[in-house]
């Protein structure tokens, strides 16, 4: 098997755009006014054609009557002047009735790279700096006793998911430049993050992307009830401590069903999210069975990004060393098939890992290809660990070092090793493309 060979264990055309700013015919939209949707402006997303607001045009401060939605931006100046908003239904839903299949399943026969990590990198970071502000500030209002904002919370994680469905390792990437936030927001984050692209590597629709990605998004709220003691100590914490940790799940739970605007399954996963397929898990040794398929795989997201960011008792560890990890837990603490899922969606060598090459060159992984071993590498020192002018290197096309030998990773380093950081280098200059 595949994965047995890589993971030792001892267990087993497309049509034109409209103009934005371009007036709609009078006609046209008398015709199809029957067509046009109204929904909540959290559920805004890019592609979508407005053609009505719940206020006159003329006391908004748009130029034009109709916009179409080209970027968060464009979505967050909306969601500043209106509640609710009419979208053309015959413009972006039925357009996206005509391809079913596409819309259902966007996993399947899609590729990771219809945009390069490179051309989504800055749109990526973009929306995960406003998810992560966002979320910050939940859970902050959350402590203070705020009751959960929904539409802000859907808003951010729609955002991901946008991103992802372009460019997967765009967001894998980032959830290791900012590893070095340990905080209960920014943890959510990359777990919301890293739960969708497994949705998707998986064949999930669109919505239930959106779902996993709120579940995953608020699967430890329950921590803003602990004491900042417990969740910032530093080394095992004793018997009671532990215990006071393990109330997380059920403080969770407690929040998000009395949250109106949230989607009901992400209390279950925040209940669920520490249970085991083996039956050994908390709060209630759940059988694999009993265990809801989101909790699941937040369960798998939520452990890499754990085991991959420095932590008050630990230093963090390689991706690679915590997909090994997974890899030896699957059918105890997690789930099998969803653990050959999540490597198969994040790859062998995820983006940002740090890899040394057959002949000693120092590289970061920057893209997965379609040969899980042969990624798209920058290569950053060379064989005597000296810097070198950065260059990409794509593995899965054979290229060749300056003594004629293919590239092959040799093994994958932790953070820090020849003084790189993946989150200092990249912004002291990595340069993309």
């Amino acid at each position: 098997m595949f994965f047995n060979k890589l993971f030792k264990s001892e267990e087993k055309e497309e049509p034109p755009r409209r103009k934005r700013g371009a007036k709609p015919d009078r006609d046209r939209t008398q015709r199809t006014r029957k067509q046009h949707e109204k929904i909540d402006v959290a559920d805004l997303r890019v592609g979508m054609f407005v053609v009505e607001l719940d206020k006159p045009w003329e006391e908004s401060g748009f130029m034009f009557q109709g916009l179409e939605i080209k970027s968060s931006k464009d979505i967050a100046d909306v969601q500043k002047e209106c509640k609710n908003v009419w979208v053309d239904y015959d413009e972006f839903t039925l357009k996206k009735n005509e391809t079913p299949e596409a819309e259902r399943r966007p996993g399947v026969g899609s590729t990771a790279t219809e945009h390069k990590v490179e051309d989504e990198l800055e749109a990526a970071t973009e929306v995960h700096n406003m998810a992560s502000e966002a979320i910050s500030n939940l859970f902050e209002e959350i402590r203070l006793g705020a009751e959960i904002d929904g539409g802000k919370v859907k808003q951010a994680v729609n955002g991901c998911v946008d991103s992802i469905l372009r460019n997967p390792d765009a967001s894998v990437w980032l959830t290791r430049i900012q590893a070095k936030d340990v905080g209960t927001a920014q943890h959510s984050l990359n777990v919301s993050a890293l739960s969708i692209v497994m949705a998707k590597a998986m064949g999930l629709t669109q919505r239930e992307m959106e779902d996993v990605g709120v579940c995953g998004m608020l699967h430890d709220v329950g921590k803003t009830s602990l004491s900042t003691e417990v969740l910032t100590k530093e080394g095992p914490l004793d018997e009671a401590e532990m215990e006071e940790m393990r109330k997380h799940t059920r403080y969770g739970r407690d929040i998000l069903i009395s949250t109106k605007s949230v989607m009901s399954g992400a209390a279950d996963v925040a209940h669920s999210h520490h249970e085991r397929v083996d039956g050994t898990g908390y709060p209630r040794k759940l059988d694999a069975e009993s265990i809801p398929l989101f909790a699941k795989i937040v369960a798998i997201a939520e452990a890499y990004d754990v085991i991959t960011t420095n932590q008050p008792y630990r230093i963090a560890r390689s991706p690679s060393e915590a997909l090994q990890e997974l890899y030896a837990q699957r059918g105890g603490q997690f789930d099998e098939e969803l653990v050959i899922a999540f490597i198969d969606a994040v790859g062998i060598f995820p983006p940002g890992s740090i890899v040394e090459m057959l002949n000693g060159e120092i590289g970061i992984v920057l893209s997965n290809t379609t040969d899980k071993l042969r990624p798209r590498i920058i290569l950053i020192l060379d064989e005597l660990k000296e810097p070198v002018p950065q260059r990409i290197v794509d593995l899965s096309s054979m290229e060749v070092d300056n003594n004629g030998n293919v590239y092959q990773i040799k093994t994958t380093l932790p953070d820090g090793s020849f003084g790189i950081d993946v989150a200092d280098f990249q912004r002291a200059g990595l340069r993309l493309g």
